[in-house]
């Protein structure tokens, strides 16, 4: 595997997905204009900052959930093209496949990532409405990046394994499962909410939740990365 093929591979998957088209870069725009347009509503107005924080927190979830859904656009593309789907690929190896795929899911964790931070600069430029500061903003950001890393990384080497579809039908039956978990555990005779409550107080400090996140997106991609160069490897074509 050359590194070569890698960046040709996330590349031909950028131009493939349209990433950094007008339609898109106009999307990603959509956010930032509407942080000056609420600026400057409130400037005048006085309106409340939980007003700000709403539209970040809002951005944020957005970004992050994108972000994921991006980094499966070219899997999902292949899936519904069929045979036609490997014009490109074929003098790329599957393991330069894979780890170009990981590499796009790293540029659009990073793009969306960035657009969260630059609402947050423009509630900052406004006399900071958030009440976030740069600091608030970046961490704001980097949190962002990492649970799309996470998350994305999970789907994207599960898209190796199954269709869309049971994807889908996969990710309802884990959250009706989760749910389920939490309403079990609300009714056993154990004092969660004193363990939660110490894993809050641990996560107060800000380089321990930068220290959980960064295990966690190590964990994850690499994890994954290597989950889905063995599928694929053994996949027939």
């Amino acid at each position: 595997m050359s590194w070569k093929s890698v960046v040709k591979q996330c590349r031909f998957d950028c131009v493939g997905t349209g990433l950094f088209s007008v339609a898109n870069m106009v999307f990603l725009l959509v956010f930032p204009v509407l942080s000056i347009v609420v600026s400057l509503v409130m400037i005048p107005t006085h309106v409340d900052e939980h007003v700000a924080s709403g539209l970040m927190g809002g951005c944020g979830g957005l970004a992050s959930a994108m972000a994921c859904m991006s980094a499966l656009g070219p899997a999902s593309s292949e899936e519904s093209a069929g045979p036609s789907a490997m014009r490109g690929l074929i003098p790329v190896s599957r393991t330069a496949q894979v780890v170009g795929r990981y590499l796009f899911l790293l540029v659009v964790g990073l793009l969306w990532a960035l657009d969260v931070v630059i609402c947050g600069g423009v509630f900052i430029v406004f006399g900071d409405i958030a009440d976030m500061g740069w600091i608030g903003t970046l961490a704001a950001g980097a949190f962002i990046f990492a649970l799309a890393i996470i998350l994305g990384s999970v789907l994207l080497a599960c898209a190796y394994r199954f269709t869309f579809r049971k994807m889908m039908v996969a990710s309802g039956v884990v959250l009706v499962g989760l749910y389920a978990v939490i309403a079990l555990l609300a009714r056993l005779p154990v004092d969660w909410q004193w363990l939660l409550l110490n894993i809050t107080d641990f996560l107060a400090i800000w380089w321990h939740t930068a220290l959980v996140l960064a295990v966690l997106c190590l964990l994850a991609y690499f994890g994954s990365m290597l989950i889905a160069i063995r599928i694929y490897r053994a996949k027939e074509l």
